[in-house]
């Protein structure tokens, strides 16, 4: 009878820790719905894109079909009751309650901080506080999450003011927080290094909309306790990409990641290549039929791979979880090529492991692998990166590539690297094979690659 008793009980806990995982996990099939409360941050202004690219918009790529993500922001809003223009008042807030939410961010708090808003300071956390009441005595139980206001990057822009925001609005929230039991994210704190991701020092763009994003899934999934978010992963995490500076990725100006991602997919479902070109700017720069794009290779792709019906699918800035997500939301979905040589990694340099870079590549096949799975997969990861053997970049390299070799199966993926064509016996990167940053390829690269390459395809698609 005891052990009955503790076998029930340890199924019951089961039970109860797989209940806890439903929404991150797919256990349950109810969508959750998440209702973004804010002001013109949220709603996404100075974003031409803001379908895709606002935060609620990137927070719902993110988190997938099991949930319902809207955005409710409304621009010029403020928590204040006696604001210039009080969230309080206007439609969107009744539509945020009529939706019933399962979880509630609110982000509010910027437009507060000027003068004429500011002066009801004394207000500010009684009418948070009933904020948080409102929603909390919804029949859906919603949880609650506060979002600190992000930086504004000049002392006063509009009235609003940096100083207060930081130093006033940010401190009533921790509190409120903490009296209500709520919990709250810290945006501020991660995108003091983002200013040249708010182009008006006070609206992020879709870059400073993915950074949030990332903080806000963190605190969903990740956190440890209530205001400690935990250990996320996010190169395995498939997420579209965010990158907006249309010219500066070779795009042209005014297109972002999505006109990319979209003429990808009509290239894919037009052309049916055999062999597709899989990755970021580096494979991008090979240029190709159907893309806008600079190229300084176009002599080679048009003389060894134009002949082998090959597509370049690589986006300028794209790191692996973003060709994670393109892999599963698209680009192969009208078409099967024979070849896929993928090359990416070298983007998540700043932001991850090498570790867990070995990990999103290896999620990247795998995905291939069930996508397409006729497909034989050359598999690069990053090139060649560091001018000097002990560059931080270069010892990274090395410890992804020992990591992702083991990949190579010699039937379906099949591991290369560039590293007699491009690194010197002493360790130091062949002159003139890389751009000045040791990242992109020189003209001499692309050969180089090639002529690694073209041998590989050829014979993988002509043997049965």
């Amino acid at each position: 009878m005891i052990q009955n008793k503790s076998i029930r009980s340890r199924w019951f806990r089961m039970f109860f820790f797989l209940m806890l995982l439903a929404p991150l996990s797919g256990f349950s099939s109810q969508v959750v719905k998440v209702a973004c409360i804010g002001n013109s941050i949220t709603y996404g202004a100075g974003i031409e894109n803001r379908d895709h690219m606002s935060y609620p918009a990137q927070l719902q790529a993110w988190l997938g079909n099991q949930y319902e993500v809207r955005n409710f922001g409304v621009s010029g809003a403020t928590l204040l009751k006696k604001g210039d223009k009080p969230y309080w008042k206007e439609p969107q807030f009744q539509q945020a309650i009529d939706f019933a939410p399962d979880i509630v961010i609110i982000k509010l708090g910027t437009n507060d901080s000027k003068p004429q808003n500011w002066k009801y300071a004394d207000e500010f956390e009684g009418d948070l506080t009933g904020l948080i009441s409102t929603f909390k005595s919804l029949a859906s139980k919603p949880r609650i999450i506060l979002a600190l206001p992000v930086p504004v990057f000049v002392p006063e822009r509009w009235g609003i003011r940096d100083s207060i925001v930081k130093d006033q609005v940010i401190p009533i929230i921790k509190k409120v927080a903490q009296a209500t039991k709520t919990q709250y994210v810290d945006l501020y704190t991660p995108l003091l290094n983002y200013s040249y991701a708010f182009p008006d020092a006070v609206h992020p763009n879709s870059i400073g909309a993915s950074v949030m994003v990332e903080e806000i899934y963190r605190a969903l999934f990740y956190r440890d306790k209530m205001h400690s978010s935990g250990y996320l992963n996010t190169a395995i995490l498939p997420a579209p990409g965010a990158e907006c500076r249309g010219e500066a990725a070779g795009w042209g100006a005014g297109k972002d990641w999505y006109s990319q991602f979209e003429d990808i997919n009509k290239l894919g479902e037009t052309q049916k290549p055999r062999v597709v070109l899989l990755g970021n700017s580096i494979t991008q720069g090979w240029g190709g039929e159907g893309r806008t794009v600079w190229s300084p290779a176009k002599e080679i792709w048009d003389s060894k791979f134009k002949p082998l019906n090959s597509a370049n699918f690589g986006i300028s800035g794209d790191r692996t979880q973003h060709v994670l997500w393109r892999v599963l939301n698209g680009n192969f979905d009208k078409c099967s090529p024979s070849v896929v040589v993928l090359e990416i990694g070298v983007n998540n340099f700043p932001y991850h492991t090498a570790s867990e870079i070995a990990q999103g590549i290896q999620s990247i096949v795998k995905a291939l692998q069930k996508k397409v799975p006729g497909t034989k997969i050359i598999l690069y990861g990053p090139l060649p990166a560091g001018k000097e053997k002990n560059d931080s970049n270069r010892l990274k390299y090395k410890e992804i590539h020992s990591i992702i070799k083991g990949m190579d199966n010699g039937k379906t993926v099949f591991y290369r690297n560039l590293d007699k064509a491009f690194i010197q016996s002493d360790g130091n990167l062949v002159e003139g094979m890389m751009a000045p940053d040791a990242i992109h390829l020189a003209p001499a690269g692309y050969t180089a690659w090639a002529e690694d390459m073209i041998p590989l395809i050829t014979k993988l698609t002509t043997s049965k």
